[in-house]
């Protein structure tokens, strides 16, 4: 304003300005307002429904406990599960209830249901470590199926991740089912030397004794 001579040309010169501009920099200061409480909200409506989610997974989870004394607390605990995933399936919380249905489908012998929770939690694209334990469990499926190519297939991708562990030593089953002892050896060996390497090895005497039993088997074949 240090252009204008004097303050009535400054006033003037303001006046101006704001019948030109003011109504739009009150909209702007509305826009950014609204955005600001508007994220706020959404903030805590996402706070709130993580809340939920968390107090109906406590409940699933204390009830899938006692379905072994009490078989009847099942249909809650799929009631609570199904409820998670139709109403909270972007939430951790729901790929896991989808992972204790699939547990049951599989104590029911209904591998087709227990494959259906499983491509369910991966269709959701859920975290890594979740994604890997779901990967698992379709390749135990197929292990369990007796489908053995399509389980080192579902197993590939797992051979040096997270799961390798457990992922090396399923492969060793699966090749030992399909008479391939000294690639089910190798498996089992490599299962043995990924876990020495791990911050917290995994406690696995049925490991060690695949190794044990393959490799007699092996220099019993080699005399």
């Amino acid at each position: 304003m240090d252009t204008y001579r004097t303050e009535e040309e400054q006033l003037e010169a303001i006046k101006r300005w704001w019948q030109e501009n003011g109504k739009f920099t009150v909209i702007g200061v509305v826009l950014a307002l609204a955005a600001v409480f508007g994220w706020r909200g959404w903030n805590a409506h996402q706070v709130e429904r993580a809340g939920d989610a968390s107090l109906i997974y406590d409940n699933l989870l204390q009830t899938d406990q006692l379905i072994e004394r009490d078989p009847t607390k099942r249909a809650t605990a799929e009631h609570l599960a199904t409820t998670l995933k139709d109403g909270f399936s972007a939430h951790s919380y729901a790929h896991y209830a989808a992972l204790i249905l699939a547990k049951y489908a599989v104590k029911d012998g209904d591998y087709a249901a227990a494959e259906t929770e499983l491509q369910w939690v991966l269709d959701q694209q859920p975290e890594p470590a979740v994604k890997a334990q779901t990967q698992l469990r379709l390749a135990r499926l197929e292990y369990a199926q007796q489908n053995y190519d399509a389980a080192l297939t579902a197993l590939q991708p797992l051979l040096d991740g997270a799961a390798a562990v457990q992922a090396l030593e399923l492969r060793g089953d699966v090749l030992q089912k399909q008479g391939d002892f000294p690639q089910a050896l190798a498996a089992y060996q490599q299962a043995k030397a990924v876990n020495a390497q791990q911050q917290s090895p995994l406690n696995s005497p049925l490991l060690e004794m695949k190794i044990n039993s393959l490799s007699a088997i092996h220099a019993a074949a080699e005399e």
